[in-house]
């Protein structure tokens, strides 16, 4: 488990891509995986798409330290997720979202304690109006401090 403050600081360091090959981005029922590094090389870090087969706009992003710790998790067109409901909230800016079921897009957030059990509502930049998951992704990585996108191409059914 991690700190609040070396999750806020893995969160906040630029990230590049481990390797530039291309790879596609999933169709609907499909999954990616991406590497991506520190820019000293020091840490890895993981990024996943995970797209649902049925509700094809159903998608989630996920990036990861330390292979197992979710800084941040994008969530669009799924189910509501449940907050904990607590007497002292960890974070000031949870106070709003504390026992409040967050419906989809929500993003949800490290917190110390709770890994990823926190989510508000995804802010506007990493969404965009036409519904478009590739544009998206690419908002979610710049949120999430990455420096050179990885070469994901669009594939034919999108």
């Amino acid at each position: 488990m991690l700190t609040q403050s070396e999750a806020d600081a893995l969160f906040a360091m630029p990230k590049k891509p481990k390797s530039n090959d291309p790879v596609t981005f999933p169709h609907a029922g499909g999954k990616l995986l991406v590497e991506f590094v520190s820019l000293d090389d020091r840490e890895i870090f993981l990024f996943n798409i995970n797209r649902a087969s049925i509700e094809v706009s159903k998608c989630t992003y996920q990036k990861r330290a330390r292979h197992v710790e979710i800084l941040r998790r994008l969530d669009i067109g799924g189910s509501p997720h449940p907050n904990p409901e607590v007497e002292t909230v960890p974070l000031d800016f949870l106070s709003p979202y504390n026992g409040v079921e967050m419906p989809c897009p929500h993003l949800h957030i490290y917190v110390e304690g709770f890994a990823d059990k926190w989510a508000i509502p995804a802010p506007a930049e990493l969404l965009n109006s036409n519904n478009d998951l590739y544009a998206t992704m690419e908002s979610f990585l710049k949120y999430c401090n990455v420096t050179e996108m990885p070469n994901i191409e669009r594939g034919l059914f999108l």
